[in-house]
């Protein structure tokens, strides 16, 4: 697993958030490394580098781009890299796009189509003849780039779904936002992160300030670590930081996190998580300088 993006709301390009990375949340998984297709979860701004990154290796390998796309849902921070994600561009690319949070591939695809044209966009890549739409029911698996999905309900205002991934080599359970508190739902989340060996979680806030942000559709660190101690998962990483948090701000929740919980940390952009049959390597480290 690759964090190309772990920020939530707006993407940030200000010059003190460089160590944790500025750019909206982007996941890409693979099975087995460079050559395989790549699984991705949400568009947020971080899925420009990676779009840029699979042509390339495309390119250099002879052969078309091909990735599977998850989103869980429609929020800005969530699809904004959509229209600047490269294999869009070639009409004989291979890019699969899911969701759950719309009835048909006609609705996803319309969806879509309203960021990625005027007046919001001046082209329209979705046109282009690489995509493909699929939509799916939570707590319905299927099959993506080797992997086993399992999407599940989480609680934010519009819908959201997280995503069970499994395969050979253990679970990742990556959940999308999502506020606790609604106890159907929690136990949703729980079941579906029970046991998983790496769980992402929406970590916008800490308890200090949540009470102000209820409602807000975001949860806090304490709970994902309360989380993964309930469902036994082996590692956290906690995402969706608010583009106001600089470096420092950063380094001292992260700080905070690993003394409530030696399994957990901040995701990182840049992080790379190796899961081989359930040993997970990379994923605690300190940030990159």
């Amino acid at each position: 697993l690759t964090v190309w993006g772990a920020g939530g709301s707006a993407a940030t390009g200000d010059p003190s958030r460089t160590r944790w990375g500025g750019d909206t949340v982007c996941f890409e998984l693979r099975m087995g490394g460079a050559g395989a297709v790549p699984l991705i979860v949400d568009m947020g701004s971080g899925a420009r580098q990676l779009g840029r990154a699979i042509w390339k290796e495309a390119e250099a390998a002879g052969r078309k781009p091909e990735a599977e796309v998850l989103l869980s849902h429609f929020h800005l921070d969530h699809v904004i890299g959509l229209p600047f994600f490269a294999p869009l561009y070639d009409p004989e690319a291979h890019v699969t796009v899911r969701s759950g949070i719309v009835g048909t591939p006609a609705q996803l695809e319309r969806a879509l189509s309203e960021l990625c044209s005027s007046p919001y966009f001046p082209i329209r890549p979705l046109d282009m003849g690489a995509a493909r739409f699929r939509c799916f029911e939570p707590g319905e698996a299927f099959e993506a780039a080797g992997f086993e999905v399992t999407p599940f309900e989480t609680f934010h205002p519009g819908g959201c779904c997280g995503f069970r991934i499994a395969s050979a080599h253990g679970v990742i359970c990556i959940v999308g936002d999502h506020e606790h508190g609604d106890a159907r739902v929690d136990a949703i989340v729980r079941d579906h992160a029970q046991g998983a060996d790496l769980m992402i979680y929406d970590a916008t806030y800490d308890d200090e300030n949540y009470e102000a942000h209820a409602g807000w559709g975001h949860s806090t660190w304490q709970k994902g670590v309360a989380l993964a101690e309930a469902a036994g998962v082996g590692r956290v990483l906690m995402h969706h930081h608010q583009p106001e948090q600089d470096d420092a701000t950063l380094d001292a929740r992260d700080a905070r996190i690993r003394a409530a919980s030696p399994r957990a940390c901040l995701a990182r952009q840049g992080q790379v998580m190796l899961l081989e049959t359930g040993a997970l390597t990379e994923g605690c480290g300190p940030p990159a300088p």
